[in-house]
């Protein structure tokens, strides 16, 4: 009898495994893939789109025709609960999906999302569809305001500084940092990247706490800013749906899964990507790399579950390569102990990123 595999989330993992679908589908099973829309973002390209580099075809990756390629089923909607027992899933369409083995690659949330109005000014980063506001050049003049401590906000700030510098155009960018989240860089890259980013002529608050967002201001618990435009970029918040289904977490709320990806009381649920936590790598950087690399052993062992294979362990590298955007198509470069800042490092960057984005056409 045919087995259902029930994929929740279009993230790094899953379309690793949907890449390896185009290629060699699974024997005697119907895959299925539930995701709110059709088009995925690759959000390691924001920055380059922001400052004008790219199009926003050149970071689009086509849901509809990748799942179509893989010979598999892309349904519209967005879990709610999952009932563990009965192996169903309510959908936000009201849809009940059953499955026999399910896998869960879902992003994370930005924290304080609750104090943000609904404005056009307003730039949900975990909102995918909000990138397009940048498509505007308006919404890159005046003062810019980002508020995150990690290091997309500050390859952002580098990003629209840039896009200012080019264009000759008037207008603080200014970046509100309170935390620094799961980085991929360390301590000193992260400082490095700051001094860089004031060097350029950003204005780096560190240690506020934003309260409220209101009326076109910023009020944090030092100062009131003015902004024409609202980057929202903070640290990252679990899946609230792991804790409603009653699904084994962490002490933060991510869904707990051995380094088989698999959760140790229910072999048949699988996670992988930032909404998870590997019980045997709790401080594993919450990256689209390490996501990308989690969705290799993800794709393996799903085979194997579903047929006879063996499974495989995650293990996670010794040495992390980071490469982020410090703009005017430069780059700062980081392996190890080793750190360059130039143009050859935004040229590997670049052929990175395009490579995954026309690897899942």
């Amino acid at each position: 009898m045919s087995k259902k595999l029930l994929l929740i989330g279009a993230g790094q993992a899953h379309l690793s495994l949907l890449r390896k679908l185009k290629r060699n589908s699974l024997q005697d099973c119907e895959v299925s893939l539930l995701n709110p829309t059709n088009t995925f973002y690759y959000s390691d390209m924001f920055a380059g789109f922001v400052e004008g580099i790219y199009q926003l075809e050149d970071l689009q990756i086509d849901l509809a025709e990748l799942a179509e390629k893989a010979g598999i089923q892309l349904i519209h909607g967005t879990a709610l609960s999952i009932d563990v027992k009965q192996k169903r899933v309510l959908t936000d369409k009201g849809d009940i999906l059953s499955f026999d083995v399910l896998s869960f690659d879902i992003g994370t949330r930005r924290k304080g999302n609750e104090l943000l109005p609904e404005q056009e000014k307003i730039v949900q980063y975990d909102r995918k569809h909000h990138i397009r506001r940048f498509q505007n050049d308006e919404r890159k003049k005046g003062t810019v305001a980002i508020v995150g401590g990690g290091t997309p906000s500050i390859e952002m700030s580098f990003a629209i500084q840039a896009w200012k510098q080019k264009h000759e155009v008037d207008g603080e960018v200014i970046l509100i940092s309170s935390e620094n989240g799961c980085e991929q860089n360390g301590k000193k890259g992260l400082q490095r990247l700051k001094g860089m980013l004031q060097d350029t002529g950003v204005q780096v608050l560190e240690n506020e706490q934003v309260v409220d967002v209101s009326g076109g201001t910023i009020t944090t618990d030092k100062r009131i800013i003015t902004y024409d435009c609202l980057l929202w970029m903070t640290g990252l918040e679990s899946p609230k749906i792991y804790n409603s289904s009653k699904l084994p977490t962490d002490d933060q709320g991510y869904l707990l899964v051995e380094d088989t990806l698999q959760i140790k009381e229910f072999p048949f649920i699988f996670g992988a990507g930032k909404g998870v936590t590997i019980r045997d790598h709790p401080n594993l950087p919450r990256t689209t790399d390490s996501a990308a690399r989690q969705g290799e052993v993800l794709a393996e062992n799903l085979k194997g579950y579903i047929g006879s294979g063996e499974g495989y362990h995650f293990h996670p590298q010794n040495r992390v390569l980071s490469i982020v955007s410090v703009g005017h198509r430069k780059a700062f470069l980081e392996l190890g102990s080793f750190s360059t800042t130039n143009k050859l490092a935004w040229k590997l960057k670049d052929k990175i990123d395009r490579r995954f984005v026309s690897s899942n056409q």
